[in-house]
């Protein structure tokens, strides 16, 4: 499967205003930049064949130019920025979408990941694991939950999409994204009958896959993983923190 990273836009969270970084992806963690774990799961991923990064070239290209395929330039518009990778590719194959801001994921996870979702017929898969694994492993770090029937869920940073429900759905794939932080407003977008659903804990995650795939046209699968290093992005100090804290944990 080919992949592509998102290492587009300029943030201005106290992160990067810290830092003085115009782009997240070149955070330093130990002397590396961040974007490069990411890079290097990919590389050590058996499933995975080709790496396109969508972000700013100059700058990328001294760390990992010759690590990936090709560099993409990036715009301020993530969706112009997942076209611009598809493109690259000129290809209707599924293609594992990531961000650059989740440097504790490994080969061996993305690996798995990839071949749940071959498990199923869909369009597009989307990750998501329970709290009590997460907060059992890493007790401190704060996310974002869904509670539903089944339980309270978190979801991935990457996903495996194929190009014709992406060319179908930019507009609604946009709108998704930016409230992606607001679960509420996230279910929102299912209609009135999941909201009331959600607010009484009692919206099942195949009524979200069933009622997602009328929304765009094509099936949508939710994969259930093990791995909350695919959940822990990095997009404030105290997940800086924690994840070079875990990080310098591993090191010999």
């Amino acid at each position: 499967m080919d992949a592509v990273i998102l290492a587009g836009g300029k943030d201005t969270s106290s992160l990067e205003n810290k830092h003085k970084l115009n782009n997240k992806s070149l955070l330093m963690i130990n002397d590396i930049p961040m974007i490069e774990y990411v890079v290097d799961a990919l590389n050590q991923a058996q499933e995975v064949q080709n790496i396109v990064v969508v972000g700013p070239q100059l700058d990328l290209a001294v760390h990992i130019e010759k690590k990936v395929n090709k560099i993409l330039e990036s715009t301020d518009s993530i969706i112009e920025n997942i076209n611009i990778g598809i493109d690259y590719f000129n290809h209707n194959h599924k293609i594992i979408l990531l961000t650059s801001d989740i440097p504790l994921i490994t080969g061996e996870m993305i690996d798995d990941f990839i071949k749940k979702c071959r498990e199923h017929e869909a369009f597009l898969f989307y990750p998501f694991i329970p709290k009590e694994i997460i907060l059992k492993k890493y007790p401190t770090t704060i996310r974002s939950y869904a509670i539903l029937k089944e339980g309270t869920f978190c979801g991935g940073n990457m996903v495996i999409i194929s190009r014709p429900i992406f060319d179908k759905n930019k507009l609604l794939l946009n709108e998704v994204y930016q409230k992606r932080k607001d679960i509420k407003k996230y279910i929102t977008l299912l209609g009135m009958k999941f909201v009331v659903k959600y607010l009484f804990k009692c919206l099942t995650i195949k009524e979200i896959e069933d009622r997602a795939a009328e929304i765009v046209g094509f099936p949508v699968k939710g994969i259930m993983i093990g791995n909350p290093e695919m959940m822990i992005d990095l997009d404030k100090l105290g997940d800086y923190e924690l994840i070079l804290q875990i990080l310098n944990s591993k090191l010999p």
